[in-house]
């Protein structure tokens, strides 16, 4: 027995010596060779196109050019549904949910604006009084991104090695640059009409980069606004959209009729913020977008970088002039050849397989009100001054005479809490009151009291969209939610958004360029899953606030 033991022991002991000798052996490799960091792209470029619809990359198809979204469709992978998780549909909590890869509830972006219970006042997305202006002297542009609560993807690019990364935002709307951008970046840059230049806040620097003040030097904006706005293309060739003189489309100051040829160069010396208003303001946006990346040398370094991109002029031309005119589809046939220019650009630049790109926007738009009545499609208007009235009405029948309401916004209601608490009236019960009598109104599809939203978990429908868009700190106290096709329009020309309905939540996503096959998918994916997607492929952490996930039928396809 003893033998035996003896015997098995000295095997055991061959064994592990053996094992420890080739363990030492590659351990030794490994040493010698080790692993290599998994491939990078070295910049990633974010596109948002504000105000795109789904539809537009096929509507105008025969207009576009074979190396604009053309391009990014038949090299790239396109999502076919694609869907914002929650309302609002604004352009803040937009851009914040593409980068944060979280909804309002969790990044705190519930509105381009909303009413700050502890101010009494209401609040921009993204202003800052504690920095002051660069480039002006206007205090437009005392901004940052301290109202958003979450990392965003840039900010976990710039964590991930120490900084090194690089990180730019730009568009001529400040919360189109500032809120992609993140808490990090190395700068952010949006239009001041005051001066006519690209600004920024002492958030990031004390003075512009000579770059930025050597473009600034030149007024582009103002040259771009020398002639008057014709169409590219011969107009009647513009059969996707309605007639050029329609009842349904908003005009330029000083016009009488909303048609081409628009003005532009006597419609500047009433308008200094022109240029956002028309589809030259995308040029300006990607003339200063190329500026950027060799005045910062993006992509040249040995981190990966990132330079996010909002287009702003597709969202001012929407809401004048509605998503049938020509105006609009002019502005995505010049878009088009932007893009296109910019994509040789930037493959001049960096090399067509050394950069990520994607293309999204912050939310559609649907049709004018009108022009669905007159296609007997059920739509209506809706006059949020008159329910104000009506509901602060109803609550001094209840209660007594008083003010009531103290602020009432696009999806909500909020509370005058000191009257409350002086007539000892609870929350609770005024918001169930004020959500039933919102109710009997016609246009109101939802309303719900938000003290219902703490308690509950709403998990699909129209109400689970309310409360993914809900944060108990910064939304209204009662929220609502109108029926399709009705909008909340101070004018009856033109079109708007911010509802839970397709026209609203669908918007393109595409991928291109670095490790990104051709090919597209109809799954379900929510804009949540954007910055997952991308933290994946660049081997990064999600940003603080994740609620998405990674296209899946995007990665595999990768990983083969």
């Amino acid at each position: 027995m003893f033998y035996r033991r003896k015997k098995i022991i000295s095997s055991i002991t061959i064994v592990l010596f053996s094992s420890g000798f080739l363990f030492g052996q590659n351990q030794k490799a490994s040493l010698a060779k080790p692993a290599a960091k998994p491939d990078q792209p070295k910049l990633v470029i974010g596109i948002v196109v504000d105000q795109m619809r789904y539809d537009y990359l096929f509507k105008y198809w025969s207009k576009y050019l074979d190396t604009g979204f053309k391009r990014l469709i038949r090299e790239g992978y396109l999502l076919k549904n694609a869907n914002y998780n929650y309302v609002p549909t604004y352009t803040g909590p937009g851009h914040a949910c593409i980068y944060t890869n979280a909804t309002p509830s969790v990044n705190g972006i519930v509105g381009n604006d909303w009413y700050d219970k502890n101010l009494k006042r209401g609040v921009y997305c993204t202003e800052d009084t504690s920095v002051s202006p660069v480039g002006t002297k206007s205090s437009a542009a005392k901004m940052s991104p301290q109202q958003l609560l979450t990392t965003t993807i840039t900010d976990e690019l710039r964590l991930s090695n120490n900084r090194r990364s690089k990180v730019i935002g730009i568009a001529l709307k400040d919360r189109g640059s500032i809120l992609p951008a993140g808490h990090m970046a190395n700068g952010a840059y949006w239009f001041d009409k005051e001066t006519a230049d690209w600004v920024t806040s002492t958030y990031y620097m004390t003075d512009l980069p000579k770059w930025v003040q050597d473009f600034n030097s030149k007024k582009y904006s103002q040259q771009l606004l020398k002639e008057k706005w014709s169409t590219l293309l011969p107009i009647g060739q513009y059969s996707e959209s309605s007639d050029d003189d329609v009842k349904y489309e908003g005009m330029f100051s000083g016009e009488t009729a909303p048609v081409f040829p628009h003005d532009l160069p006597s419609i500047q010396l009433k308008d200094k913020d022109l240029i956002k208003k028309v589809p030259m303001g995308n040029t300006f946006t990607r003339d200063f977008a190329e500026a950027a990346l060799t005045g910062e040398q993006l992509g040249k370094g040995n981190f990966t970088d990132f330079l996010a991109i909002s287009f702003s002029s597709t969202d001012y031309v929407g809401h004048q002039f509605g998503i049938n005119s020509i105006e609009i589809e002019d502005t995505y046939i010049r878009l088009d050849r932007d893009l296109s220019g910019f994509l040789d650009f930037v493959e001049k630049w960096i090399g067509h397989n050394n950069y990520l790109l994607f293309l999204t926007a912050d939310h559609g738009a649907a049709d004018n009100p009108l022009y669905n009545i007159d296609q007997d499609i059920p739509s209506g208007l809706f006059d949020a001054k008159l329910v104000d009235s009506l509901v602060e009405n109803d609550l001094s029948g209840l209660y007594g005479t008083g003010k009531y309401i103290a602020d009432f916004t696009g999806n909500g209601i909020y509370f005058n809490a000191s009257l409350l608490a002086q007539k000892n009236i609870s929350a609770e019960e005024i918001q169930k009151k004020t959500a039933d009598f919102l109710l009997t109104m016609k246009g109101i599809a939802a309303a719900v009291p938000s003290e219902e939203l703490k308690k509950e978990n709403c998990r699909e429908g129209i109400m689970a969209l309310i409360q993914r868009g809900f944060n108990w700190q910064r939304s209204p106290d009662v929220l609502f939610a109108l029926e399709p096709a009705w909008m909340d329009m101070q004018s009856k020309t033109g079109t708007t958004h911010g509802t839970a309905y397709s026209y609203d939540t669908h918007v393109p996503l595409l991928f291109y360029g670095w490790n990104i096959p051709h090919g597209n998918s109809v799954e379900p994916v929510y804009i949540t899953d954007v910055a997952p997607t991308l933290a994946v492929m660049l081997n990064i952490e999600f940003p603080s606030g994740n609620s998405g996930q990674p296209i899946s039928s995007l990665l595999k396809l990768i990983s083969k």
